[in-house]
């Protein structure tokens, strides 16, 4: 828990993200994919406990069918007995199987949920710097299928193979001893079959590894390409209105046709390797040569082989090939698993820009907010977005930031939010780095109203209280009347449980903005942060708005993304940018005054005019002082 003193405090974040991250528990890719054996020892150890017996029934049914074949020559009385031993012996095996197989899926599929929980939790925790590398439909195609791979990685995949090895390795046993039955045997008990029936398996294995190191690349081709298609199909489905508007319906399909054909041709070539696994035809050559030699020394009448041996030895060696035939898909699986796991752990070890300090001072807002030298560029991108920018906020002043496009006006609020760190220069609040602030105690008391507003596909009320989730109706209520939204929602058919759509798509531009500032409203932040958040209301609305918003700034401060004028000339300080650099900075009758460019800006509109003579006269008759 994080604790707090007085004044001055320290304070330790460790609540404030998930308590131990994956890529801090574990070291590797390899860890993190093999930690799913582990993770549910009770499950995994009796469910491997359980296979392993299995893998032991299961060679009951061909040993002791050869054995039936030897009692039934010579007429011995318990040919029944053996008979229900093979029919119990076979149900049995079944029960062995399908208890295994539960139980090791039970952990398999908590292990995908585990992974898929990890993935989400680093991915949040990583910095804008972080989404602005990765795609949101490759890592939602991560989050999604790869992690269902890795779960298939180890079951069906794991299991049979492990299955697979035990049942190879009971059946080179079988080859070594001989057991007496009464008058009968069990097992070959000849070191010649054995030892070569040992080496093919060792042969085998060999080559199968060496077959699924070829399908590793391919598999990584593939899930890439499988991102691809998600990340495209995504795209297409958000910009639906966009498409139909410019009838680009056939261009998209196209687009995502060669982008299905790429995917398809991945499929096709692991697809290829799959069903052309020559690896198995080394145990088809062994069981052959094993039953011409059993033949023979069948042949020879000398007791060295009866006819249920060979049948017993040749039941087990076809048993296998049958098994061995699932190998290849199972390999499949597996290094699919692997390299679905390296692809997610290269993700989420990504090298974060951004770092968290481990001890964090308590944020002062009632002290004076400092630009000092800040210059930054997007990560990935060479051109600064602003250079040298330093400016003074004082505590509870109302600030606009004003410019046209790219002059860096959007940006100076996400680095107040502490989405990103500056390059170089420092952000300071009490003297204070923001770099050496937690993001948590940057962001707990900032709240920012973005031009383009994201609102959840769930009900007004949990998008208005998204901002404080232990709101009461009543708060969340207040603040609706606030921002003017509250009679809009009350004509819903369910009112504030009413669903509003995927990013409020049933909603207009200002009925959005609208909820989007009852959010804020209902934050009651220290900073706000406002990017043209009225710009899509009508006339009446605004007015009520800035009514609401006048009582909302007070007392704290506030800093406005705009180019109206009723704006600018409320506002105690207008910070004017272009190109990422400030051109001047003053109130707006200080710029109307000085600034060549303001003018400029001011004479567009329709009182422009006007207000430069003013403000000329009001400077010629003050002796030319600003």
């Amino acid at each position: 828990m994080a604790t707090k003193e007085v004044k001055n405090v320290t304070i330790e974040y460790n609540d404030h993200k998930p308590q131990a991250l994956a890529t801090e528990k574990y070291k590797s890719a390899n860890q993190w994919f093999w930690s799913g054996l582990v993770r549910y020892p009770g499950l995994m150890f009796t469910s491997m406990f359980i296979i392993i017996l299995n893998a032991v029934i299961s060679v009951l049914p061909g040993i002791l069918l050869g054995l039936a074949l030897d009692i039934l020559a010579k007429g011995d009385d318990y040919f029944k007995t053996v008979v229900i031993s093979i029919v119990g012996a076979a149900l049995l095996g079944w029960l062995t199987s399908s208890l295994s197989a539960y139980l090791w899926s039970l952990a398999s599929y908590r292990f995908e949920r585990d992974i898929r929980q990890e993935f989400f939790d680093v991915v949040q925790n990583h910095s804008m710097a972080f989404h602005d590398e990765h795609d949101s439909g490759v890592l939602l195609s991560m989050g999604m299928n790869e992690t269902n791979q890795i779960r298939f990685s180890f079951t069906p995949s794991l299991r049979h193979l492990l299955n697979s090895f035990l049942s190879i390795i009971i059946v080179c046993i079988y080859f070594f001893i001989r057991i007496p039955i009464g008058s009968k045997i069990i097992g070959i008990a000849d070191w010649r079959i054995g030892i070569g029936i040992v080496f093919s398996f060792i042969v085998y294995l060999v080559l199968a590894w060496i077959f699924a190191r070829r399908i590793g690349p391919i598999r990584k081709e593939l899930a890439t390409e499988l991102g691809n298609v998600s990340s495209s199909s995504q795209e297409t489905f958000r910009g639906i209105e966009v498409v139909r508007s410019f009838d680009s319906e056939t261009i998209e399909e196209e687009k995502f046709t060669k982008q299905s054909l790429r995917l398809a041709d991945k499929i096709k070539k692991e697809g290829f390797l799959s069903a052309f696994y020559w690896p198995a035809l080394i145990m088809v050559i062994a069981t052959a040569v094993v039953f011409g030699i059993g033949l023979w020394m069948v042949s020879k009448n000398d007791g060295s082989m009866s006819i249920g041996q060979i049948t017993s030895m040749l039941s087990l060696l076809i048993q296998l090939i049958i098994l061995n035939f699932m190998v290849p898909m199972r390999l499949l699986g597996l290094q699919a698993g692997r390299m679905n796991a390296k692809r997610i752990w290269d993700v989420m070890t990504f090298a974060d820009p951004l770092v968290e300090p481990t001890k964090s001072p308590e944020a002062d807002w009632s002290s004076d907010l400092m630009f000092d030298n800040v210059t930054f560029s997007y990560p990935g991108k060479k051109k600064n977005v602003l250079e040298n920018v330093s400016f003074k906020i004082p505590a509870g002043s109302r600030i606009a930031l004003l410019g046209g496009p790219g002059s860096g006006k959007s940006t100076i609020l996400k680095l107040l939010l502490r989405l990103y760190d500056p390059d170089k220069g420092s952000i300071r609040l009490n003297g204070v780095s923001f770099e050496e602030m937690h993001t948590f105690d940057v962001r707990k008391d900032v709240t920012l109203v973005e031009q383009d507003i994201f609102l959840f596909g769930t009900s007004f009320r949990e998008n208005i209280s998204f901002s404080k989730p232990d709101a009461t109706m009543e708060e969340i209520r207040t603040a609706a009347k606030r921002a003017q939204i509250a009679k809009f929602i009350e004509t819903t058919p369910d009112g504030y449980e009413t669903l509003i759509g995927e990013r409020g798509v049933d909603l207009s531009g200002g009925q959005r903005q609208r909820v989007a500032i009852a959010r804020a409203l209902l934050a009651d932040p220290k900073l706000l942060l406002l990017d043209d958040s009225t710009s899509a209301v009508d006339i009446k609305t605004e007015v009520r708005l800035r009514l609401a918003m006048e009582e909302l700034i007070k007392g704290r401060t506030s800093i406005v993304v705009t180019q109206r004028l009723s704006t600018l000339v409320d506002s105690d300080l207008i910070i004017f940018l272009d190109k990422g650099k400030i051109i001047d900075i003053g109130s707006h009758e200080e710029l109307l005054r000085r600034c060549e460019e303001y003018q400029f800006m001011i004479s567009l509109l329709p009182v422009g005019s006007q207000l430069i003579e003013d403000a000329l006269k009001h400077n010629k008759n003050n002796g030319g002082n600003n």
